[in-house]
This record gives C-alpha cells, sequence and structure tokens, in this order.
C-alpha cells in the first residue's frame, strides 16, 4: 500500500512577504530601520538630557542666589547711617525667602512700609542680576526732642523716628513737652512741640539759626506762668535765653514772628550774636528794640 507523501512546508504566512522582496532591497531596509531606531532613541535621550539641564540649571541659579540682595536706591548717605539697621532688621527673616519666590517683593514692601522712617514705599522690584531694589520716601529727623532723661528724633510732621539717643548738638532740642513718647512711626501728639517745631522751622533759614540750639516750652499758652515768656530760644552761651513769647499765631499784644525776626536779624548784624551779646534778652515787647532782664 503505498504511503502518502507529506506536503512540503509554506513557510511563517506573515513573513512571507518579506521573503518575497528582493535581497539587495532587503540589506537596505534593514539598514534603515537600524538607523531609524538610533536616532529615535538619540532624540529620546537628548530630550529628556534636555530636561534634565534645563532643572539643574535652574537650581544651581537658585542655589548661588538662596536671599534677596536689597539695595535701597534712592536712601540719603546721611539718613543711611540712622535707618539702614532698622530697615535690614525688619526683613531680616524674609531674606531667606528664594530670590525667585514670587511673594517676596509684597512681603518686603509690607514690612518696610511699616518702619518708622518709611513714608511711603514706591516699589520693591526684583532685578536681572538677582537683586531687590527699594525704592521710597523718608521722614528726615529735624529735632530731638527730650522726653525725661530720654532723647527721641522727630521729623517736621511730628512723627517719632525709630530709637533713642544721646543728647547730640548738631540737633535743636525740643524741651518741656508733656506727652509721652509713642512709638516709633506714630505722630508725637501736644501742640507744645506743635509750637517749638514752629518756631525752629521759622529760624532755620535765618543766617544766625546755628547760634539757637533750641527751644523751651515748658509754659506754653502760659499754664505755668502765664506772665513769663511762653517759648523760650535757647542759645550756644550756657543757659543762654531768648524770651520768644507765645506761639506762632496766638500773639496777643506782643510781637509778630516777622518782628521778632527782624530784631534776631539786627542783633546778628549789628554784633555778630543772636543775643546781641548778652545771655538774656526779651524780643516779644517792643518792634524796635530788645529788652535784657535788669537793665
Amino acid at each position: 500500500m503505498a504511503r502518502k507523501r507529506k506536503r512540503k512546508g509554506r513557510g511563517f504566512a506573515p513573513l512571507r512577504w518579506w521573503t518575497a522582496i528582493d535581497e539587495d532591497y532587503r540589506r537596505r531596509a534593514v539598514v534603515g530601520g537600524v538607523l531609524l531606531v538610533g536616532a529615535s532613541a538619540c532624540f529620546a535621550s537628548a530630550a529628556y538630557g534636555i530636561g534634565r539641564l534645563d532643572t539643574h540649571v535652574r537650581t544651581m541659579a537658585i542655589e548661588k542666589h538662596p536671599a534677596a540682595d536689597v539695595l535701597f536706591v534712592d536712601l540719603p548717605g546721611y539718613l543711611a547711617s540712622f535707618a539702614l539697621d532698622d530697615l535690614y532688621a525688619s526683613i531680616d527673616d524674609l531674606q531667606t525667602m528664594l530670590w525667585t519666590d514670587d511673594r517676596l517683593c509684597e512681603a518686603m514692601a509690607d514690612r518696610l512700609g511699616a518702619v518708622g522712617w518709611v513714608e511711603r514705599v514706591n516699589f520693591v522690584r526684583k532685578t536681572s542680576e538677582a537683586k531687590v531694589q527699594v525704592s521710597a520716601n523718608y521722614r528726615y529727623p529735624v529735632a530731638m526732642v527730650k522726653r525725661d532723661d530720654t532723647y527721641f528724633l522727630v521729623d517736621a510732621h511730628r512723627i517719632r523716628l525709630p530709637g533713642s539717643y544721646r543728647y547730640e548738638p548738631t540737633w535743636k532740642l525740643v524741651q518741656g513737652v508733656t506727652a509721652e513718647a509713642p512709638q516709633a512711626g506714630a505722630v508725637w501728639m501736644g501742640e507744645d512741640l506743635t509750637a517749638g517745631l514752629a518756631v525752629l522751622d521759622r529760624i532755620a533759614r535765618e543766617s544766625f539759626a546755628y547760634q539757637v540750639t533750641g527751644v523751651h516750652v515748658e509754659n506754653y499758652a502760659g499754664r505755668v506762668d502765664p506772665y513769663r515768656s511762653h517759648i523760650l530760644l535757647a542759645t550756644d552761651r550756657s543757659e543762654g535765653r531768648i524770651a520768644w513769647g507765645s506761639a506762632l499765631g496766638q500773639e496777643v499784644e506782643e510781637n509778630f514772628a516777622e518782628q521778632k525776626l527782624a530784631l534776631l536779624r539786627a542783633n546778628y548784624r549789628e554784633t555778630g550774636r543772636v543775643d546781641a551779646d548778652h545771655l538774656v534778652i526779651d524780643i516779644s515787647t517792643f518792634p524796635d528794640r530788645i529788652t535784657v532782664p535788669g537793665l
């Protein structure tokens, strides 16, 4: 009985199209495929590498500038010696914030605006050099106020400035105010201080101003003795006094401010001294002359 012949296998069907292709074409296709896969792998690797590099560069920038470098761009040099320590102290903990933190400028503006030296913060902004610039309007001291045995600085609007000080003859001194010193940055209440600063302001522009060292307001409005001068000017002589009279705008049967200033100018012009070379003088009574107690 004859055996049946086995049928010759025809191969794996999905590869038939490949074996039917010309051998040279198949070789070129293999090489192209390898190159394509390699290129794809390189592209993916490069993309991943660029992402890692960008992260690394950003991290390095942050690590290089971990805290803000703050510049007070319009703070005058003479005021810096008073105010700079207080300004930096107010933002000391914020210096640990990253320069890239979006909240940094707003936080600094809020803190600096509460410092007594600062009248208004104009802007706080970052610069390309990883620094922070601060622009502000500042308060300037115009006089020193003695309260008990402590000395404070105030600006022209009676704002008490930060700190307490030893007496410094550079500043005009106001003595005799009754109200306690307020917190730094607050208005120092009291009409006596207002009156004293107003008189000093009128004198500040005079050529003899350097011989007037301050003002006494203990008897403001005659509260101690209505028959004595309400305001006294202190001179650079020990115990030197000039009886000014009443506060500006409160003159009754006495010289007005311009008449008093005219007498002081005449003294200085004729004698070289605002007090006409006397220890104590009175400029409140006669418009054409001073009076000297005891003479």
